[in-house]
């Protein structure tokens, strides 16, 4: 393994780790502000993140050259991880364990899969197949209870499976665009489209209350690692080693959250949630190591 592979699993092991620790952050606050509330100060925040990153680096020279389309795809794929967004934040508030909302996103590589095989041509081969049927297999075994699958009853685990399908949406739409796609832009635009809705929302229905200190430092740390921290390494990720290596190391985010959220909200899944959350990964490897040989090949 060479310098830059090494530099290359080493941010997208940052990214996951990034990811897992602002599930962890958010559960946290939102245990304490409601979701317009949080989506508010988290989402204003990730402005501030974001457009200090956009200046200093200058991504804003990326944008010339063909600006309208591509400020009509930063827009197009804002919105759709936009709402993924806010639908992910809704099933983390829903939901006792961030663990088990990430193990249920895991889910979202089937919708690339099967939307890469369906809208843009992809090759499709039997061990794909597998890695979908046990991921599917998962998610069902992680709302398994009561004798049935009342887990689906729950709106917190219906709110992380839209979302993982918007995110895949999105995420098809930027491989189809790639060209025309500045990820600084794109990540400032749904930050600033999220802040905006959720201001809407939240001053027609409620108004601001007193925060305490340990709440700010959450927002802030929170937000820094979702709206910035994560895109920034998972793209720097991206340059150095293959896509498909860098899904499938993101894609253990689950287990990252798992224990910081032991370890800080005193939360554990049950069995049941653990041996479901084992098979989304196992079926997430398969998916990304076909693809892996398929690239190869």
């Amino acid at each position: 393994m060479n310098r830059q592979q090494t530099n290359g699993y080493l941010y997208a092991l940052g990214a996951s780790f990034a990811l897992a620790a602002s599930f962890v952050f958010s559960k946290s606050v939102l245990n304490q502000l409601s979701m317009l509330h949080f989506g508010l100060l988290w989402f204003s925040m990730g402005v501030v993140w974001n457009g200090t990153w956009f200046l200093l680096r200058r991504d804003y020279k990326s944008v010339k050259g063909d600006a309208g389309r591509k400020t009509v795809v930063a827009v197009v794929i804002a919105i759709l991880e936009g709402a993924a967004t806010g639908l992910f934040y809704l099933a983390i508030k829903a939901m006792e364990n961030p663990a088990v909302v990430s193990f249920i996103g895991n889910i979202g590589p089937v919708f690339v899969t099967l939307m890469g095989i369906l809208l843009l041509k992809e090759r499709f081969r039997t061990s794909q197949l597998i890695g979908i049927v046990i991921t599917i297999m998962g998610v069902f075994v992680i709302n398994f209870r009561e004798g049935g699958f009342a887990g689906f009853v729950d709106p917190g685990s219906l709110y992380v499976i839209a979302a993982a399908f918007l995110f895949s949406l999105a995420t098809i739409v930027g491989r189809r665009m790639h060209k025309l796609l500045v990820p600084g832009y794109m990540s400032l635009i749904r930050s600033f489209f999220l802040a905006v809705v959720m201001a809407l929302l939240f001053f027609k229905s409620s108004e601001l209350s007193p925060l305490s200190l340990s709440i700010w430092k959450d927002l802030a740390l929170g937000s820094l690692l979702e709206t910035l921290i994560v895109i920034v390494f998972a793209y720097q990720a991206l340059k150095l080693i293959e896509a498909t290596k860098t899904s499938l190391i993101i894609s253990t985010k689950g287990v990252w959250t798992l224990v910081l959220a032991w370890v800080f909200l005193g939360v554990f899944p049950t069995g049941v949630q653990l041996v479901g959350g084992l098979l989304t990964l196992v079926g997430v490897w398969l998916i990304t190591w076909t693809r892996r040989s398929a690239h190869q090949e």
